[in-house]
């Protein structure tokens, strides 16, 4: 894990210049410039990033217009709730509306003005990892300047999930023993977002056919082999497919012909049953959020629901039970 950053600033009456000064401080870099002094009006920002993946919130009671220069190609995604807010984006401009949103490569966006009563949020990703997962899903080198469709429709499909995805990132590294400090979460949760991206938004390959490829009984043996000697430990769908020597798409499409679950679910399985064990092994007065964390499930709620599916008890159930 390359670094952790954690900033919130609370709604207060501030000015432009207050407003760039505060996020210079706290990101490190003097990327936005105010174009022109204003009064001061309510406003408030908040930024969550683990290892380069960074979900944001903010909310401007007053209108503002900002310059933007950022240097990193990472991505960009921008969510509006409120009003509206106005990006420049190399060289022509979007408008970003509750109906709307965008993505785009941070080197390419110039300014912001952002509409009164605007409330807005959006997610950071590496361009490393769309990369990754561009590759592994087309098996083909990937264009320098590669990039996704900016609109995107936020009333239904695919970006309506990379909302909740946003939404359950900030709210599991607003503490720091949640995804910050489990690694299979983490994992999971990078190859999940950017494999949902690069799967069903439209970029610069959408029009590429996607390779479909049968594969050996043998190799599907040798991934789930791989995840069977490995799934306590952070690896990903990824990492079972170059086990086998194949493509995550041919993993993922044999396993579901031949063992009728995916390969996540697979993995996931597995550390259900990790989680069993150690529940069934532990005293009674141990934590089942801190032992289910330490299998990567950092809701507690969601992952009762899916122990009841797979056991048919309450994880409760097990942990009271004396091995």
């Amino acid at each position: 894990m390359t670094g952790i950053l954690i900033a919130n600033l609370n709604e207060a009456a501030l000015n432009a210049a207050e407003i760039v000064q505060w996020l210079s401080a706290k990101k490190g870099c003097e990327a936005y410039r105010p174009v022109s002094s204003d009064c001061r009006a309510l406003f408030s920002f908040s930024v969550h990033t683990i290892d380069g993946f960074g979900g944001w919130s903010g909310s401007s009671s007053a209108a503002r217009e900002f310059l933007v220069d950022i240097e990193s190609d990472d991505f960009m995604f921008f969510v509006e709730h409120g009003t509206y807010y106005q990006l420049s984006i190399g060289g022509a401009r979007h408008l970003v509306t509750p109906s709307w949103g965008l993505v785009t490569s941070a080197d390419r966006y110039s300014g912001v003005s952002i509409g009164s009563a605007s409330v807005a949020e959006g997610f950071c990703v590496p361009r490393s990892v769309i990369v990754d997962a561009l590759v592994k899903t087309y098996e083909r080198s990937v264009p320098t300047r590669f990039e996704f469709e900016p609109l995107q429709n936020m009333t239904s499909g695919p970006a309506v999930q990379l909302l909740n995805l946003i939404r359950f990132f900030k709210e599991n590294t607003s503490d720091s023993t949640n995804l910050a400090m489990s690694p299979i979460a983490l994992a999971s949760f990078k190859e999940m977002f950017s494999l949902l991206m690069v799967q069903n938004l439209r970029h610069s390959l959408s029009e590429i056919d996607l390779p479909v490829h049968a594969i050996t009984p043998r190799q599907i043996k040798r991934a789930a082999d791989f995840a069977r000697a490995h799934f306590a430990m952070p690896i990903t769908v990824s990492d079972m497919a170059a086990a086998a020597g194949v493509s995550t798409g041919a993993l993922h499409l044999n396993f579901r012909r031949f063992l009728n679950i995916t390969p996540m679910g697979y993995l996931q399985q597995l550390r259900l049953e990790g989680v069993r064990r150690d529940l069934i092994e532990a005293s009674p007065s141990s934590s089942i959020a801190e032992i289910a964390r330490r299998w990567g499930f950092v809701h507690l709620g969601r992952f009762s629901h899916k122990y009841r599916i797979a056991f048919g008890v309450l994880p409760s159930v097990d942990l009271a039970r004396q091995p």
